[in-house]
């Protein structure tokens, strides 16, 4: 009886001290880790990938440990962190988990994510307490609750049309740099934007076509009409662009926005 009692406090210290589970990882390190091996300026390596998920798997449970009360301490910056690398972790999983795709769809390139069934769909992953799958990742939480246009530069849907992929993970601390860096290299690059200066053409990537609104970053203050989707893009588009390219542009009634055709090949750096 005496050493029952001796043993009591050290279980109530012990309980008070130790948390049901390890708290999450803000720096999000497994992830960038695995970035950083399969993930270079030529794409993703799924192959490689393919044959070592593991880590990945584990980052993936690490998502789904989070329960809603740790995640409701979160700051805004943690939970943008958090849904861009979900996003971008799950649909890698798919991918590999797939690996190597030949569909037969001939409305996309047979390589393409897009190959795959109710890909948007189907595919449901538990993340901080909320069943959810990439749909509802991007329109119903960072489309919805985050309402930032330079997100769309962050997620990564698996294609050469979409931006690429950080060969590191995202992480509150550097967030606002790592956001702008991500849209300036997708506003900067030609196969994304292109301003042709002799007829007044900007082509611009179809992405902006999809979600013009969420670029409208100046709110309708008067009476007048409000501007147009295409008035919406080009205003945001030339936001990144050099001076002269902003006053030769500068008058949308002269200006004609062209939306390229996408590239859904898969981002793969080892191409079949």
């Amino acid at each position: 009886m005496r050493r029952l009692i001796s043993w009591v406090p050290l279980f109530i210290v012990l309980a008070l001290v130790l948390p049901a589970h390890a708290a999450f990882d803000q720096l999000h390190l497994q992830l960038s880790a695995e970035l950083k091996k399969y993930v270079d300026s030529a794409g993703v390596h799924y192959c490689l990938w393919h044959e070592h998920p593991e880590w990945l798997n584990q980052y993936l449970a690490d998502l789904a440990a989070i329960s809603p009360d740790e995640y409701g301490k979160f700051s805004e910056s943690e939970k943008k962190a958090l849904w861009i690398n979900a996003y971008n972790a799950i649909i890698i999983k798919i991918v590999i988990d797939h690996y190597p795709i030949h569909g037969q769809k001939t409305y996309y390139p047979s390589d393409s994510a897009r190959q795959i069934p109710s890909l948007w769909e189907a595919y449901r992953f538990r993340v901080a307490g909320q069943d959810v799958n990439l749909y509802d990742i991007e329109h119903k939480v960072i489309r919805k609750e985050f309402k930032d246009p330079r997100m769309h530069f962050a997620v990564v849907c698996a294609a050469r049309g979409c931006p690429c992929l950080m060969t590191s993970a995202y992480t509150a601390a550097t967030l606002e740099r790592d956001l702008d860096k991500a849209a300036w290299q997708f506003m900067t690059d030609p196969s994304h934007v292109r301003f042709d200066r002799e007829h007044k053409v900007v082509q611009v990537s179809r992405l902006f076509q999809w979600f013009p609104l969420d670029f409208n970053v100046t709110p309708q203050t008067s009476a007048a009409l409000p501007p147009s989707d295409d008035e919406v893009v080009l205003a945001y588009v030339l936001s990144y662009a050099g001076r002269e390219i902003q006053k030769e542009f500068a008058d949308p009634k002269l200006v004609r926005v062209i939306y390229m055709p996408y590239n859904w090949s898969l981002n793969d750096a080892d191409e079949k």
